[in-house]
């Protein structure tokens, strides 16, 4: 049975403080893990990768005319830095090319942040850019854009406002932002943990999820839920005779590119062949909520999925499609299909802002949803034979492709195989 109060306590734990990539707390969660996977009975170790990271020491944002007023701001990691620039205020919407000056020397007021391309775009022509979040009652986001992106398209400074002072900030004429951050490089790490099959230990169903936060927040959500239900997982199975091989996978750096996992998929492509499938654990813990599932493979993985959930009486709700989290790096690297398993609920409102924090966790939500999992990974393993196709149709793998092309903007000018 699967032991969702010690799924649940877990999180607690792991949502004492932020887990921001080569911080201190990402290496006290680490060790957290590692500590109870060893309990379990696992030997777990850690593969080391590069990655770089960003420092903000200040975001301020004032209007100067025709009023005064500070405005508070949020910093976006890696978008550029100023030590201070005045300029005039122009509200450019969803980054529409109709409403972009054609002069240059302005600060863009965006109802949202912009793709790859349109940054491109503004870092030409702008000297900063406000995103407004979406809603009147969203904190302010604290994310970051691809360090590759200043590489590429240049330095654009950019913070968030909430909404509400984005609406203020319509009567604007002249602001001033201050931006500064460092860069550098570290190192994080992905914690591996495996119980081999007995029967046919070649073939590998890997169970992900990522532990690692967002600069500066608990991530009780996202992802410390999720982490905690794959150690959880692998506690319930550590005591089953299992034919095939179960690889639990917690990756470091996703909130800034997905970095650990690619890390992962480029260290371990001599195994892509023997990958079954991959099990991604990513948004867990939210009190009130319910069960949804993110298939990005065929059909019939599709159908067994559902089927698995009729069995148990689970409302999941299923689509077919690629997630922006993990497993899109084992889509589109290896073409090996994966299932997206998270909780629908309503502190997803929440994700990425300071509030993301402990008071969203409760028991109940990793009750069914542990449970299911817990059967789902039972049952794969111990088939005599893989009940579904294992193949990545075309059109999700393009969907993955357009992903990482596109939103990422990490391979624009490389060539997929």
């Amino acid at each position: 049975m699967f032991n969702y109060d010690y799924a649940y306590g877990l999180a607690v734990r792991l949502s004492r403080s932020p887990r921001f990539t080569g911080t201190g707390g990402e290496a006290e969660a680490r060790g957290l893990i590692l500590e109870e996977l060893t309990r379990s009975g696992y030997a777990p170790k850690l593969e080391e990768f590069n990655v770089k990271v960003y420092e903000v020491h200040r975001a301020e944002l004032s209007v100067l005319s025709p009023f005064e007023e500070e405005v508070r701001a949020s910093p976006i990691g890696f978008s550029g830095e100023t030590r201070g620039v005045e300029a005039r205020l122009v509200y450019i919407e969803n980054s529409d090319r109709a409403l972009l000056p054609s002069d240059g020397g302005w600060v863009g007021l965006a109802t949202g942040r912009p793709s790859a391309e349109s940054w491109r775009l503004l870092a030409k022509r702008a000297s900063g850019l406000v995103v407004a979040e979406g809603t009147p009652y969203r904190d302010l986001s604290r994310v970051s854009v691809p360090w590759e992106w200043r590489e590429k398209f240049g330095n654009l400074p950019a913070v968030y406002v909430s909404y509400r002072d984005a609406v203020k900030l319509l009567a604007a004429e002249r602001v001033r932002l201050v931006l500064e951050q460092t860069y550098r490089d570290t190192l994080s790490y992905n914690i591996v943990a495996e119980k081999n099959g007995y029967k046919y230990p070649e073939e590998i169903i890997l169970v992900t999820a990522h532990y690692d936060s967002v600069l500066g927040v608990p991530g009780a959500t996202d992802n410390a839920g999720g982490a905690a239900l794959a150690v959880a997982l692998a506690k319930s199975l550590s005591d089953r005779a299992l034919k095939r091989t179960v690889r639990f996978v917690l990756f470091g750096a996703e909130e800034l590119g997905l970095r650990g996992s690619q890390a992962y998929a480029e260290k371990h492509k001599d195994e892509q062949k023997k990958t079954v499938l991959v099990v991604n654990l990513d948004v867990h813990g939210g009190a009130l909520g319910s069960s949804a599932s993110i298939v990005s493979g065929s059909k019939s993985l599709r159908s067994y999925v559902e089927s698995k959930a009729k069995e148990m009486g689970v409302n999941l709700s299923v689509t077919e499609d690629v997630m922006s989290s993990d497993s899109t790096s084992f889509v589109w690297k290896w073409k090996v299909p994966a299932v997206n398993i998270f909780r629908a609920s309503g502190s997803g409102a929440d994700i990425h802002t300071v509030r993301d924090s402990v008071e969203h966790l409760h028991p109940v939500a990793f009750r069914l949803i542990g449970e299911f999992t817990f059967r789902f990974l039972l049952d794969l393993a111990n088939s005599e034979e893989v009940p579904f196709e294992k193949a990545v149709p075309d059109d999700i793998w393009r969907k993955a492709d357009e992903y990482f092309r596109k939103r990422l903007a990490l391979l624009e000018d490389e060539t997929s195989s």
